[in-house]
């Protein structure tokens, strides 16, 4: 090309133009079939090859179209295959092989991957029985396991808790612990979330808990020619350097939007953000990938670099803060996206927006298939899809300015301009939020359960002091070690801005109906949804008409509806859940109603409060009509404050002797019931509750005056029958109560829950003579001894499950029909009659 000359105009691609769309579909084809079906790597190994062969046959003959399809099948193949080596296969000498559920004292050295970062500790709560001390976490790989006076070599990778203070330990410090080995559980109740194949998708088997930082000793330094101790060590700097110029009260804050280090914020202010949806601010997302290269290609453009050197630096500081960071799947994709967008202005080409995203969803699926299942990663991808499609509509309905038009608006004064500009932009962005609130609602109710509808309005008023805080706390990053004055500055902008933030956020999350919780669709549904907007976007040539298009929608959410409600039927269903060493017992009735009797754990309010809530939603309540708690033990009802946050309640039912005790712990309860509303009702022996025509719900125990002795002799205890069966409910019965009820007419059941956790001194031999029960249910604690008292049941002929081996266990009364099954086994039992199933059982 002469010089002078006009630049060589390059070819544009086609219309519809998105190759790694469909490279993209055919991988996570394959990654979905291996994680359902589990072929064996040398099928996967097969397909791969033969579709690479037939590929390059076919395009050598110029079948391009067959050739098309044949390389997509080695694609799907090479995706399953990546995915089986990186979810199935582990090395023979991993750590988590050696990891039991139960925690088992081990001596390990390992090399730690990352300087301790502090768990965020939860307010001090009266409801909790075993205080929660301070704790920080780690990840480590183990190297060395001792057995006797030997040393076995292992590894693999796991996650180290050490709890009570924060050791002196970075990147690359070869540790010696002495604490318990354990492997993350599986989910055990319905709805429940899989921290296990969480764990296994980020490659580990097992956790590590040390006592305290004196059961961990550094026995090895790393050196300076580390890369993790050197990225550990930037990371540190760049914590001291926030410390240094952003004021104490937003410094929490800001170093989770600047640095992605979410555990220096607290409970409270995690929750704010989380209720009122901007939860995505608190981690190193898109947004702030985005917003850090926007900012350098400005300043780029200020000090007037040559295109191609601001390319690379635009490029190298984005690759590097990603890495600072953590280089989370979220952080990565845009990372990605800048890079293609660099590399298209290099070529001088249009960077494709779809295909640019499919580009980055290849990265983030050949560094770790398992994020194809990650939720986070998931909105991820499709807020940036509704990004891009709102903004290609907004591009497409801009009209050419009229030049009328034009003299006009220079006519009027800049006062006038600035505020229409300000308007526009405005409007235009919460039109965009509302695209990204809406793509992203269905995955947001089905996993999380939760409507944000003030975050409409809330992310077009917090965006803008947001996106000053996260530019000008990069701008501390960057100066504020080298010219400490400017970095004052930046610290004060950014301290204004986070403060403004802060104080938006609380005004939302007090807002009445601002959020709420609800059930949410089915995984199936979520399927057809997806996989329908998917096929409208890519293919917009066979995009339906918007009114057929809505039509579809309306239809097909219609059938999500119908599906959960239909197939329940007239029927009871009692499921007993898993909390360990506590109790929560859901009750449908045939009649519609939901009663719950008990909620509440020994270990942590929320954690069972979140229990109750995933089964409730899973079986899709959104409303509990009655709250029976049976004692005044904490372990059986201190979860109800959590699920009074989550759930409308109809009554609270307890007896007469429940809030007779002025403690700390009952106070806090009684002022969480009467404070959200919900009416305390008493009942003892003799009260029945409402619970349609052919079921019946009554209680047994305690007499109107009490009994002497504690609360769990005044333990209440619930039957509940419907059509002939027979279900007792004895919470925490025990002397002299559980003789007062044994003194009363026998009442055979089909099941008994063993009251006391299946405690021996419930007396099971005269409670099992006393109601002759074809199924026993203990919900406990593992390590809960109960062989004496599962012998004594067993001897009369009943089937002893455990929750703490069996998960979740369900009992289903319809018709004629009774059927036994649990989370872990399945159906275990099923019959025309209560007594035949329980002998089949047998």
């Amino acid at each position: 090309m002469s010089p002078g000359s006009a630049p060589e105009r390059r070819p544009q691609p086609p219309p519809g133009y998105r190759p790694a769309v469909t490279v993209l579909v055919a991988v996570c084809a394959g990654i979905v079939a291996d994680r359902t079906f589990g072929a064996a790597p040398g099928a996967w190994l097969a397909m791969s090859a033969a579709g690479w062969l037939a590929w390059f046959a076919l395009y050598r003959g110029n079948r391009e179209l067959a050739a098309a399809v044949a390389l997509l099948v080695a694609v799907a193949g090479s995706g399953g295959l990546w995915h089986h080596l990186r979810w199935r296969y582990f090395a023979a000498d991993d750590l988590g092989s050696y990891a039991r559920l139960w925690s088992q004292p081990v001596c390990v050295e390992v090399e730690a991957l990352e300087s301790p970062r502090p768990l965020p500790t939860p307010p001090p709560d009266p409801l909790r029985m075993i205080p929660l001390e301070d704790r920080v976490q780690l990840d480590v790989r183990p190297v060395g396991l001792r057995s006797g006076k030997e040393w076995i070599p292992v590894a693999g990778r796991a996650r180290l808790t050490i709890a009570g203070r924060w050791p002196a330990i970075v990147a690359g410090d070869r540790l010696r612990v002495f604490g318990q080995l354990s492997a993350p559980g599986g989910p055990r109740n319905p709805g429940a979330f899989d921290f296990a194949g969480q764990q296994r998708g980020a490659r580990v088997r097992c956790w590590l808990m040390a006592d305290g930082d004196e059961c961990v000793t550094v026995v090895g330094h790393a050196g300076w020619g580390s890369p993790r101790r050197w990225l550990d060590h930037a990371r540190t700097v760049g914590r001291a350097v926030l410390v240094r110029h952003v004021d104490s009260r937003q410094f929490p804050l800001a170093a989770a939007l600047v640095l992605g280090l979410r555990e220096e914020l607290d409970y409270e202010q995690s929750r704010a953000f989380w209720e009122t949806g901007m939860a995505h601010m608190l981690s190193i997302s898109g947004l702030h990938v985005g917003l850090l290269a926007a900012g350098l290609f400005g300043m780029a453009q200020l000090l007037m670099l040559p295109r191609r050197k601001a390319l690379w630096w635009v490029a190298l500081l984005v690759v590097s803060y990603t890495v600072l960071s953590g280089a989370e799947p979220p952080a990565l994709r845009a990372t990605v996206l800048v890079l293609v967008l660099c590399a298209a202005r290099w070529m001088r080409r249009p960077a494709l927006p779809l295909n640019s995203l499919a580009t980055a969803g290849l990265v983030v699926l050949a560094i770790n298939p398992a994020d194809l299942f990650n939720t986070g990663v998931q909105l991820s991808f499709l807020a940036v899809a509704g990004i891009m499609w709102y903004s290609a509509l907004a591009r497409s309905a801009v009209a050419a300015p009229d030049p009328l038009d034009r003299l006009i608006e220079q006519s009027r004064g800049w006062p006038a301009r600035l505020w229409e500009v300000i308007w526009k932009q405005a409007v235009d962005l919460t039109l965009l939020n509302a695209v990204v609130w809406l793509v992203t609602l269905p995955l947001i109710l089905a996993r999380f359960h939760l409507m944000t509808p003030v975050a409409l309005v809330l992310n077009t008023l917090v965006c803008w002091p947001m996106a000053v805080a996260l530019v000008s706390g990069f701008g501390v990053l960057l100066v504020g070690g080298l010219v400490p004055p400017l970095g004052a500055v930046l610290g004060w902008i950014c301290n204004v801005s986070l403060a403004i933030s802060t104080w938006l956020i609380e005004i939302a999350q007090s807002v009445p109906y601002g959020h709420f919780f609800m059930p949410g669709p089915a995984s199936w549904w979520l399927a057809g949804f997806y996989g329908g907007l998917g096929l409208w976007l890519v293919f917009p040539r066979w995009r339906p008409r918007p009114r057929w298009a809505m039509a579809a929608l309306v239809m097909w959410t219609v059938v999500g509806l119908g599906a959960s409600l239909a197939g329940r039927g007239e029927r009871l269903e009692c499921t007993f859940l898993a909390v360990g060493h506590g109790s929560a017992t859901v009750l449908r009735l045939p009649s519609g109603e939901t009663i719950l009797f008990d909620a509440g754990q020994s270990m942590s309010p929320e954690q069972g409060a979140r229990t109750v809530a995933d089964c409730l939603w899973s079986q899709g309540v959104g409303r509990i009509d009655a709250v029976i708690i049976s004692h005044p033990d904490a372990d059986h009802y201190n979860a109800l404050p959590g699920l009074l946050e989550r759930f409308p309640v109809g009554e609270v039912c307890v007896s007469p002797l429940m809030f007779g005790e002025e403690s700390r712990a009952l106070v806090y309860l009684r002022e969480s019931i009467e404070g959200h509303g919900v009416p305390i009702r008493t009942v003892a022996a003799g009260d029945r509750l409402a619970a349609g025509e052919d079921c019946r719900v009554e209680v047994l125990h305690p007499p109107a005056q009490c009994m002497l002795g504690d609360d769990n002799a005044n333990s209440l205890v619930l039957a509940v029958e419907y059509r002939g069966r027979r279900l007792l409910l004895p919470g925490d019965l025990s002397s002299p109560g559980l003789e007062w009820l044994l003194a009363t007419p026998g009442r055979d059941c089909d099941v008994l829950v063993a009251p006391h956790h299946g405690s021996r001194e419930s007396d099971p031999p005269g409670l099992a003579a006393w109601c002759r029960p074809e199924w026993v249910v203990i919900s406990g604690g593992a390590r809960y001894r109960v062989d004496e008292t599962a012998v004594a049941y067993r001897q009369l002929g009943a089937r002893i499950l455990h929750t703490a081996r069996t998960g979740a266990i369900t009992v289903r009364m319809r018709g004629s029909e009774f059927a036994v099954s649990t989370y872990l086994e399945g159906e275990v039992a099923t019959g025309a009659d209560p007594a035949e199933a329980g002998v089949a059982a047998r």
